[in-house]
Formats: structure tokens, C-alpha cells, sequence
């Protein structure tokens, strides 16, 4: 006789959890509430998911054309597969939809044949034409879909959404119903990357105007339920016919923006892995055995970072732009105010350091070439960076000095504390999303701008869906942002800027910027690519519209029960690999 669901569950977290005594000591020492244990627990449901996920907060969207966070990603890569997926232990491209790929000689030119037999999870038949559409849409100006750039490299597609062209003029073929053809202006090598990724996955007619109840999707999952600021559940779909088996009936996402509730909830076995685990919690949880045995601290190709809205006053000033970041000391921010588990940025392009904790040991290959000959201003020191903007090498760097950054305001006639000359600063608005870790950074950056420069700043925070619309509308002077990275190469990060890039969400244009990084695409040289995407990068840190922060680290609690969790970069994690042990 198989014991009841409630009974399996408590056998996945009895070991773990035998002794739980320290661990709320632990918590207790960082200001959560031991009674929040039995104050915290999930509504009523019919029964609990074979998987439950703290995904941090609420997706804006489903819709794989229109999301751009994180837990957007999580939930759509469940929902939707696209004609390749990534190797959940190398990242390397492997078959999904798509059963095999070539690419011509020349690199303009790649092919993919579909596998036989896919359906939609409503059973209507996935051909290529789904994937043709699919990538249209896209590309579509009048869609505005965030990523709508991704694709350019497509002949035909910059000239349409330039109003130059029509859709009927994009290289995108399908000469049979299982062959897709795509035809480029120039190589693009990490097209196979390009290909795993959320924005390029097939949505079904039915969901052109955004995925919701009843919309057929073509993953592993199909939607069941989702109640705004709580939960989404995922059911298996009957028709899912992919490449690997998947081991879970049901998993629950749920919205948790308060890093304490998530500790609480993993704690109390209410979640089988909590995403994000707060850095400021880093230090106490990783002292302690028990946890240790969840928690998983791994290097990943990401940078945390602020917009600067261009058009609006003072911030449209460069010299401004440069003393605010001088007066961001990036290593006390990690060190005092994250918990010291983060790495300070000295550039915009992230390079990990090895991992943090005994999954090091992996000898996972993914780990150590992120982004292969790349080594740009980024690197870090575990050396504070003191009044450099130049590094040994020539490069710029991001540095702590707000002697240099007032009298770079006093040359460029701005008024500075202890000083009755010059044009005062006006006050200006820190946007952030909701969450206690952006609360304590935001108010971070308006005190240390408030101590050195005598700048008045307000602070804004937003729930996540409404925050991403104020950003894309340019309603902010100062955003809150992040980035990670979609293939392993500084493309991914630093064609973000460019004039004409959906994501740039700044106004900030620069031509010499704009030509190095077309430079950079075009090159058939890999020495002479990375040299550019560092002269790119070397404008865009000295006048470009960004603070760089910290480089981040994925944190993540785990139950030491679930299987075919592996570290990576990207911090993408198929869920179709992951099982109990027990099964």
C-alpha cells in the first residue's frame, strides 16, 4: 500500500529537519520570527503539488513574447519548449522540439528539423509553421515585445522593424511541415543558445494576445491555476511528446517577496526549493550545518546594476553620472550591507568568481568558461579599488572616491556640499521593485549620495508587474535593474545599449558605442571580437547611463531530497530533471 501524499511529503523532510532547534536560532539571529513557522502556511487546495516552488515575485506575464524577468522565465520554460534546450549540467544546446540542426559553411544559414509527432497540449498538431509565426510575432514592430531585437541577424528582420520592409520579407522558411529554415545577414554562432531561450519558444494562435487558462502550450506542463500574488499551478500535459521524462504530475510557483517568508516556508516544508535566498541571510545560513545541506551558493553570469533615465535632468549631465557612481562604495555595499557573499562590479559584463560553497567541487565545465576569452573591465578584487577610473590595464574602472567625484561637479558647475557656488543638484527619484534586499540597497545609495554630495533623493518601490511597465515607459530618473545572460558571450550584456535595443530603457545614445558594438557583431575574428566588446564596454562604463553594483550569485534552498539539481551560470534549472529520490 503506497502511503498518503501527506505522508510521503513528511518523509522528504524528516532527516533533514530532525533537529531543527539550532536552525531557528539561527533565524532568530537574523530578525525572523520563530513563530512565523506555524503563522505561515499555504491556503487550502485540493491536494499539495508533487513540486512546490518559492519563485520570488509575481510574473508579469506568461506570455513568452511578452515577459523579460526571472520568474516570468521560470514558469514559461515549463509551459513552453522551444526547438533546443540546455544540457541541465553543460548548458550545451540539445534537442528539443527540434531533433537535429545544421548550419552552412558560411554561417547564414541553419536548419532544423522538427521531431515527428509534437502536439499542442489541446492535441492540435506543432509543425514548423508554428515556430515561423511564432518568430514573427516577435520580430513584429507593432507588437513592441521587449525582445523583439533578438533576432535581427535574420535577413529582412532590422529593415521591417525599421518600417523599411515587410514580414513577408524575413529570411524564415518551412519547406515542409517538420523543417525550419532560418537565413541571417551575418554568422550568429550562439543562435543554437538563442534558440533554448523563452522569447523564440512557439505560442499557439490561440495565445497570441497572451497566455492565460485554456491557451494550449506546447511544455511539459500546462496551466491550471493562477491567483495574482499567489500562486500558479502547473499540471502535466497529456500531449507533451519531448525528449525527456518528466517526473513531477503537478508544481505549484508560488509569489514570495519577503525573503524571511521564503526561509520560513522551505523551513517548515511548505516549499521543496525557495529561489533567491536574501544575501543578507547568506553568512548565518551558511554557518550552520543542517542548512548547509540545502542551501546552494553558485556563480552566476549576472550583473545587478541601476538605469539612468537620460532625458531627465541631472542625470542627462555625464559628469553627474560619474560622481554618483564614485560615490557608490561597492565593496562596503557587499561587504556590510549584502552579507558578504557578493562580489563587487567593476564593469558591466559579470565574471564569476569560482563558486562559493562545497559545489565547487562539481568540476561542472559550464562553471568555468561563462564567456571564453572575454576579459573586460569586470574582473574583481577582493582589494578595495581606491579613486580609480583608470585601471593598470587602461580600462576604466568603477572605483570609490567622492574627494574626485565633487570636483568633478564643481568643474562641470554643479554646487557641492561646503560650497555656495554652482547649480544645485535637484532632487531626483530612486526606483526600485519591491523586496527587502532592493529596499536596503536603494536606501543605501541615498545616503551615501545624501553624506557626500548633499543630493536629496526620494525612494519609489513597486510591486514587480507595475514596476516593469513604469521602467519601459521611461517613468523613473534612477531604476533598479539586473541582467543575465542569455548565451555565453558579451553580446548578451552589452548589446543591451545600443540606439535602437528594446531593452535599453534608457534614452542613452551613443554612435562610437553603436559602431563598436556593429563592429563587433560583424567580426570573424575572435581576438579582435573581444577587443571591441572591451573598447564598447569602455564607453559605455565612462558615459553611458548606467551604476553598475555587484555581480550576482545564485542562491537557492534546495530540499536535500530532490535530485537533478545542477549549478550553472545561468541558474536555469530544467525541471523535467528534477525527481525525488524516491522515485
Amino acid at each position: 500500500m503506497m502511503p498518503a501524499e501527506g505522508d510521503q511529503m513528511q518523509r522528504r523532510w524528516t532527516t533533514f529537519w530532525s533537529s531543527s532547534t539550532p536552525i531557528l536560532a539561527v533565524l532568530a539571529t537574523c530578525g525572523i520570527s520563530i513563530f512565523a513557522f506555524l503563522q505561515v502556511a499555504l491556503p487550502d487546495l485540493p491536494k499539495r503539488a508533487d513540486l512546490v516552488i518559492g519563485n520570488g515575485t509575481d510574473p508579469g506575464s506568461l506570455h513568452p513574447h511578452r515577459a523579460s524577468g526571472i520568474p516570468e522565465g521560470r514558469v514559461i520554460r515549463a509551459l513552453h519548449e522551444g526547438l533546443l534546450l540546455l544540457d541541465p549540467e553543460t548548458l550545451e544546446p540539445i534537442p528539443g522540439c527540434a531533433t537535429s540542426w545544421e548550419v552552412s559553411d558560411e554561417g547564414k544559414r541553419w536548419t532544423f528539423r522538427l521531431q515527428e509527432g509534437l502536439l499542442w497540449s489541446n492535441g492540435d498538431p506543432l509543425t514548423a509553421e508554428d515556430f515561423r509565426r511564432s518568430w514573427l510575432d516577435l520580430i513584429d514592430p507593432l507588437q513592441g515585445a521587449p525582445y523583439g531585437d533578438l533576432l535581427e541577424a535574420v535577413t529582412g528582420a532590422k529593415e521591417w522593424r525599421n518600417g523599411e520592409g515587410q514580414r513577408s520579407d524575413v529570411g524564415i522558411e518551412t519547406p515542409d511541415s517538420l523543417t525550419f529554415v532560418v537565413k541571417l545577414n551575418r554568422p550568429l554562432p550562439w543562435l543554437p543558445f538563442l534558440c533554448t531561450q523563452t522569447p523564440l519558444q512557439p505560442v499557439h494562435i490561440q495565445g497570441r494576445d497572451g497566455t492565460a487558462l485554456g491557451v494550449p502550450t506546447n511544455g511539459p506542463w500546462q496551466l491550471e491555476k493562477w491567483d495574482l500574488r499567489d500562486r500558479i499551478r502547473l499540471v502535466r500535459s497529456p500531449n507533451y511528446r519531448g525528449p525527456a521524462k518528466v517526473h513531477m504530475e503537478s508544481v505549484d510557483f508560488l509569489a514570495i517577496e519577503s525573503g524571511n517568508t521564503l526561509v520560513n516556508l522551505f523551513a517548515n516544508g511548505s516549499l521543496d526549493w525557495a529561489v533567491g535566498v536574501p544575501p543578507v541571510l547568506m553568512p548565518f545560513l551558511q554557518q550552520n550545518p543542517e542548512w548547509n545541506q540545502a542551501l546552494r551558493t553558485d556563480p552566476y553570469l549576472g550583473i545587478s546594476f541601476y538605469r539612468l533615465n537620460f532625458a531627465r535632468a541631472p542625470l542627462d549631465d555625464s559628469e553627474v553620472r560619474k560622481a554618483l557612481s564614485l560615490c557608490l562604495d561597492r565593496n562596503a555595499l557587499c561587504r556590510d550591507i549584502l552579507g558578504g557573499n557578493l562580489q563587487p562590479a567593476w564593469g558591466f559584463v559579470p565574471w564569476p568568481k569560482p563558486a562559493l560553497n562545497a559545489h565547487e567541487q562539481l568540476g561542472n565545465p559550464s562553471l568555468s568558461s561563462a564567456l571564453p576569452g572575454y576579459s573586460g573591465m569586470a574582473k574583481t578584487t577582493e582589494a578595495p579599488v581606491e579613486a580609480a577610473l583608470i585601471s593598470e590595464e587602461g580600462w576604466p574602472k568603477l572605483g570609490y572616491d567622492p574627494q574626485k567625484a565633487r570636483s568633478i561637479l564643481a568643474e562641470a558647475g554643479w554646487r557641492v556640499p561646503n560650497s555656495d557656488s554652482g547649480r544645485p543638484i535637484p532632487p531626483f527619484e530612486i526606483l526600485h521593485s519591491s523586496g527587502s534586499t532592493h529596499a536596503l540597497v536603494a536606501e543605501w545609495m541615498q545616503s551615501s549620495w545624501a553624506r557626500e554630495l548633499g543630493i536629496e533623493t526620494q525612494i519609489r518601490s513597486m510591486e514587480w508587474r507595475t514596476f516593469l511597465q513604469t521602467q519601459r515607459s521611461f517613468d523613473y530618473d534612477i531604476s533598479r535593474s539586473s541582467w543575465i545572460a542569455d548565451f555565453p558571450d558579451p553580446a548578451t550584456f552589452l548589446e543591451l545599449f545600443t540606439t535602437t535595443a528594446t531593452n535599453n530603457r534608457t534614452g542613452w545614445s551613443d554612435t562610437e558605442y553603436d559602431r563598436l558594438v556593429e563592429e563587433a557583431r560583424l567580426s570573424s575574428d575572435p581576438q579582435q571580437r573581444m577587443k571591441l566588446w572591451q573598447s564598447a564596454e569602455e564607453i559605455l562604463l565612462d558615459r553611458g547611463p548606467i551604476l553598475p553594483l555587484w555581480s550576482t550569485t545564485s542562491s537557492n534552498l534546495v530540499s536535500p531530497a530532490l535530485e537533478g539539481f545542477f549549478a550553472n551560470p545561468l541558474d536555469q534549472h530544467d525541471l523535467r530533471s528534477l525527481k525525488w529520490k524516491s522515485q
